[in-house]
């Protein structure tokens, strides 16, 4: 019996390289089905090994996703996409399932070596009997038992090799069209402006998809020109022409931003040269990968033929095993390559700085004049009606406190009354302006002054070494007491914790709950405000709060600290 399972062993391992390619293509282009009917095999070989050999083996794979859940909105969300229908969802989660579970690339290893070494230990089975069949299952064991830390280095490198194949291919769009933008510019010249136009817009999409994958380079392109306006009589002016539509005018303003940006002209030259640099860099260890692979399955496929030169085995393993352990440094090279030409200038940095700044500083000074309308407001409706109101009753109490001493007592209280609401009111007006709190004891009191009234259970970490300037510490201030308001209003937490930490010449300040998440500055004017503010001071907001939580949003503003120490503590709210 010993000696026919270790033949079929033999006719088992057979099957192995026509499954491996299947499994690799379906691993590669996402045929889920595919990939789940080839995973029969191995699992078939585990089985096998426990009930012939004697070596039970446990199945490694992970559990397969749950179905996805609609979101509030009735769309689904997969991998920060969303979908009108739970089909491609699921297809997608599925897809990613497979790609991501070690144990799928360990099935896929093993249907590569084992039609070599199960063959072998089958026929060693054949002679020796049940002994060679235990050391058939130590060998299954080996490669489809628990997961290994190798499978998982394989894979990683392999999803590397084949996205950096994947960014070689699309390098060829780019050079085509750079190639279009030569013959558009030749129409432009005979006046046919449109396609140039559209070719560049579309060009700028293609490398800002390169910056967005390479690590978040930022766009390097001067804003947009305003809208031309007309003149008195209605008609619109470019140089020393008039028009009468505004179409020519705005078509030829978005042609010399374009034409003008000098980022423009370092885009073309990327899509000019990239394509060299990814095919040397990118393609190359891809093209080695496969190569090696098919030399391997060809030469295990038909070895008992004696048709394929023996020496085709070891070159393919080489190859394969070189373009593993080459992959992250050629990567590497390739996307120190892209900023060369594709980051933003130290021109167009300070271009931008300027930009943001005076969009920022106009939007302060438009918020202060709002600020100021609402001050005047409060003070005519509340504290000034309150006073007018006192003097007419005191001029009462001065006409009856002869005639009617009673009437007159009454309404003295009323006046005491009316005196500590007016308090109260004008209190309340200068806390919002600049709180007491925050202008005797600094931010982190004042922080914790605001948690303390907070509905939610908030703690407080601070280590300020210093004193901010008084409008850097308002910003602040003003800031995190908006993000708390909002995580009490709409965040569904319980907990708060706010970190405020001064480094390097950098106030940063981390606000974390552990609410359902899905805060998003573009679906409010709360966290958009809150950006604007700090941009005035060069800050900026981070948000990271995806559905389902927890949310933590990261202030950061550049500045120095006095040498008068406030707090360093640590201590709930």
């Amino acid at each position: 019996m010993a000696r026919l399972r270790g033949l079929g062993l033999v006719a088992l391992a057979a099957l192995g390289p026509v499954l491996a390619v299947l499994d690799l293509v379906a691993l590669l282009f996402g045929v889920t089905p595919l990939v789940l009917r080839i995973r029969r095999m191995p699992v078939m070989a585990r089985r096998l090994a426990g009930e012939w050999c004697g070596v039970p083996i446990a199945e490694p794979y992970q559990p397969a996703p749950p179905p996805p859940r609609p979101r509030p909105d009735g769309m689904y969300e997969v991998r920060r996409r969303l979908y009108r229908h739970p089909h491609m969802p699921a297809y997608r989660q599925r897809a990613h399932w497979l790609a991501s579970d070690g144990a799928t690339w360990l099935d896929l290893l093993w249907l590569v070596a084992n039609p070599v070494a199960g063959t072998v230990l089958g026929l060693a089975a054949v002679v020796v009997g049940q002994r060679g069949l235990r050391w058939h299952g130590r060998w299954t064991r080996a490669l489809l038992g628990a997961r290994r830390p190798w499978p998982n280095w394989v894979k990683d490198r392999v999803v590397l090799v084949l996205d950096g194949a994947q960014l070689a291919v699309q390098s060829l769009a780019g050079l085509l069209l750079a190639a279009l933008q030569l013959v558009t510019a030749a129409l432009a010249l005979a006046g046919v402006t449109w396609p140039l136009i559209v070719l560049i817009e579309n060009s700028r999409g293609f490398t800002n998809y390169y910056r967005r994958r390479v690590g978040g380079i930022d766009e390097p392109y001067r804003p947009a020109p305003p809208v031309p306006r007309p003149e008195p009589d209605g008609r619109y002016r470019v140089g020393r022409r008039m028009f009468r539509s505004p179409t020519v005018p705005v078509r030829l303003a978005r042609l010399y931003w374009l034409t003008g940006d000098p980022a423009s002209g370092r885009d073309f030259l990327w899509m000019l040269l990239n394509p060299l640099v990814a095919v040397t860099l990118l393609a190359a260890p891809c093209a080695a990968l496969l190569v090696g692979f098919a030399q391997v399955t060809t030469v295990v496929t038909y070895l008992w033929r004696h048709n394929q030169p023996w020496w085709q085995l070891p070159a393919g393993a080489a190859a394969v095993a070189v373009a593993l352990v080459l992959a992250p440094t050629l990567r590497r090279w390739h996307d120190r390559w892209t900023p060369v030409l594709l980051a933003p200038t130290k021109a167009a940095r300070l271009a931008q700085r300027v930009e943001r700044l005076t969009e920022t500083r106009a939007d302060a000074v438009d918020t202060q004049a709002a600020e100021l309308r609402r001050i005047e407001r409060d003070l005519h409706d509340g504290a000034q009606g309150r006073l007018v109101a006192m003097g007419m009753a005191l001029r009462t109490v001065e006409r009856l406190l002869d005639v009617d001493p009673k009437t007159a007592r009454r309404l003295i209280v009323e006046v005491r009354e009316n005196t500590a609401t007016a308090l109260n009111e004008i209190r309340e007006l200068v806390h919002g302006i600049h709180p007491p709190v925050l202008a005797e004891r600094g931010l982190a009191d004042a922080i914790r002054v605001v948690a303390l009234d907070c509905p939610l259970d908030v703690e407080v970490a601070a280590d300020l070494p210093g004193r901010l300037d008084p409008p850097v510490e308002s910003a602040a201030y003003f800031a995190v007491r908006e993000l708390l308001t909002n995580a009490a209003k709409h965040s569904g937490a319980s907990n708060v914790r706010v970190d405020v930490h001064h480094a390097d010449e950098l106030l940063r300040i981390h606000v974390h709950d552990d609410g359902h998440g899905g805060a998003d500055p573009a679906g409010g004017t709360g966290l958009l405000g809150i950006r604007r503010r700090l941009g005035t001071f060069d800050g900026v907001l981070d948000v990271h709060s995806p559905v389902g939580g927890p949310t933590t949003l990261t202030l950061e503003i550049p500045c120095v600290l006095s040498s008068r120490r406030t707090s360093t503590s640590s201590e709930p709210g």
